[in-house]
């Protein structure tokens, strides 16, 4: 079974400028995040595959492939450790 990815529903977030804010409603904490990162918290509306992911943001941002698999494992990674996305 392929590993995906969603949002935690216990985060509210909003638009601030550019960026995303958000907060974790469990454990109060506040997170920012970059346009790419607010483009992959609104792909993660439904659940998407690594893949799935890396596959949307090669079309919109100019990007090498490498360099975006690393920055997209990375942010995951963050996000699945500070509860901000979660495996299903």
């Amino acid at each position: 079974m392929i590993e995906k990815y969603c949002k935690n529903r216990q985060i509210i977030d909003g638009e601030l400028d550019d960026n995303q804010v958000m907060m974790h409603l469990e454990n109060g904490k506040y997170f920012g995040l970059n346009p790419v990162g607010k483009r992959i918290w609104a792909l993660l509306d439904q659940p998407k595959s690594f893949e799935e992911i890396i596959g949307v943001l090669m079309t919109e941002f100019e990007v090498e492939e490498k360099i975006c698999r690393k920055e997209v494992l990375e942010f995951l990674d963050k996000a699945v450790k500070f509860e901000i996305v979660q495996k299903v």
